[in-house]
Order: structure tokens, then sequence, then C-alpha cells
């Protein structure tokens, strides 16, 4: 995993990343995908995260957003351009939203498409557990939600 560094937006982060995040995020998610407003509001926020992996030609290969409140951790999107697949970005930037979170978080959850089992996968080996379903939570496509939980 060489040739790649995370870093995490916010109030002085340039233009151009945030609009580089929401290209990237709505190439993985569709129309669902955050807005460059959306990246920078949360990356401004106190108890908002977004992180993203600078490749060695110094684009955005991936991004996860995520908050923290009242002792909780919650992973709102994890995102990684196709090319950057099975590279460990995922992997490494849900290890450091973890790794900054505040000492008193108990538990990380999360919501993943039923049908998307590579990511369910990564998430199993980094400690999550599903806890229910959410019932048309995604809209495009249609579908359920896995609900995650990692205590920690």
């Amino acid at each position: 995993m060489s040739g790649f560094m995370i870093l995490r937006a916010n109030a002085y982060t340039s233009a151009d990343v945030y609009e580089e995040l929401s290209a990237l995020d709505k190439s993985a998610v569709g129309n669902e995908g955050w807005s460059v407003e959306s990246f920078r509001t949360e990356a401004e926020k106190s108890n908002g995260y977004v992180l993203y992996v600078i490749d060695d030609e110094g684009r955005a290969a991936a991004l996860l957003t995520g908050y923290s409140a009242v002792g909780e951790g919650d992973i709102t999107s994890v995102a990684v351009a196709p090319q950057y697949r099975r590279r460990g970005y995922a992997y490494a930037l849900i290890e450091e939203f973890e790794r900054l979170l505040p000492d008193d978080t108990e538990n990380i959850f999360l919501e993943v498409r039923m049908s998307n089992l590579p990511a369910q996968a990564l998430y199993k080996k980094l400690g999550f557990e599903q806890i229910s379903v959410r019932r048309d939570f995604y809209e495009d496509p249609p579908e359920d939600a896995i609900v995650m939980i990692k205590r920690i």
C-alpha cells in the first residue's frame, strides 16, 4: 500500500478537492452521491470527518465521510474509484476514521447496500457485524441497507 496518503478535508481545502470528492462519490453511488457543498459542510463541522486518499499522481482515489456524536461514530459514505479498488484504501480510511474518533467512542455504525458483498466482507474483516436491515434505505436503485456496528 505504498504511494498514497490520507488527508482530512477542512475549511482550507481547495474547491478542486471538493469537486473531485463529489465526482468520485457520484461515480460510486449514483445520483445519491454527495454534492460539493455537502462535502464542504461536513468537513467544516467540528464533529465531521471527510477523509480521502491521494494517489501518487495527486488525485482523490477514495473517500470516507462520517461524524461522531455522544459516544458513537457513524460512517456515512465510503467510495473508491474503480481503478483503485482492492488496494486497501477503504480499509486504511476506516482505520484512520476510528483512530480520529474521540476517546469516549463506544460504537461505530454504518449502512451498506444489501447487494454490496465486497463491502460487507471488508466491514466484517474490520470487526463490524450486522445488527438490522433498513427497508428501502437506498433510492437509486431502490434497495435495503444492512446496518452494521463495530463495538470498540
